[in-house]
């Protein structure tokens, strides 16, 4: 698991059916806040769950 906010982690995950990444966001209590989309490299992935941390956070 990665930090991508204040008290939100994050874990990349590969969806061979879709052929894309897409990262998985959980609260320090280890529920989910948020799902980013699909995407084709797992860096775009972590910039979009970066950007959705800030966010869900910042609610």
């Amino acid at each position: 698991m990665q930090e991508y906010g204040p008290g939100i982690v994050g874990e990349v995950r590969f969806s061979r059916q879709d052929g894309g990444y897409y990262v998985q966001l959980y609260d320090r209590d280890a529920n989910p806040v948020g799902k980013t989309g699909f995407w084709m490299t797992e860096a775009k992935a972590k910039e979009a769950a970066r950007r959705l941390a800030a966010k869900v956070g910042g609610e």
